[in-house]
């Protein structure tokens, strides 16, 4: 049976954004999915993310699928680069995504700069990759999200809400998640 994993972004939590809709759709559809809750701080520190990500996460296979928004992308990168050694996943999906520094929030500089991220690996390792982005995203540029998919091989997906992702520009649902790993859920 797939399991899903949702990696929140910075200062979020799993009650804010479409996390708490992506919930309720999974309980609706039978699929487990959990939200993780990670550290909220304005100056994350990755090593507290990673093992906040490990100690909430049961197992991983090859049914696995997670799905991160924003600086959660490149925790979940960091995190499978690790973890992938000997395993493979079915899908990542990745939701505002982008490698590197934003040139804005020099806070999470330093969170960005420790990531070790292996595109070779992770590209092996993961059967479906997929980016989702807006092109009315003004924290994460489009240009970002879509450098993002070129390192991954990704197909990519320009989203019809016009915003970062988040409730406070009106995101309390996001369609184009579901739509992308449905057709990798599996119930047995």
């Amino acid at each position: 049976m797939t399991q899903v994993y949702v990696i929140h972004g910075y200062t979020a939590s799993p009650e804010e954004n479409w996390f708490p809709w992506i919930l309720k759709k999974a309980e609706q559809e039978k699929v487990g999915l959990k939200v993780l809750r990670l550290d909220p701080s304005t100056t994350p520190r990755l090593e507290v993310w990673e093992q906040q990500v490990d100690e909430q996460i049961e197992e991983i296979n090859e049914n696995s699928i997670f799905i991160a928004h924003s600086l959660g992308c490149i925790a979940t990168l960091h995190f499978l680069s690790k973890k992938l050694h000997q395993q493979k996943i079915k899908q990542l999906v990745l939701v505002a995504g982008f490698n590197g520094r934003l040139g804005r929030l020099d806070e999470v500089n330093p969170f960005i700069d420790a990531a070790e991220i292996n595109f070779e690996l992770l590209k092996e390792q993961i059967q479906h990759r997929t980016v989702i982005y807006s092109q009315g995203d003004d924290r994460v540029l489009p240009k970002f999200s879509l450098e993002q998919a070129q390192s991954l091989e990704a197909t990519v997906i320009s989203a019809q809400h016009q915003g970062h992702f988040i409730d406070s520009e009106g995101c309390t649902e996001l369609p184009e998640v579901w739509q992308a790993i449905q057709p990798y859920l599996s119930f047995r």
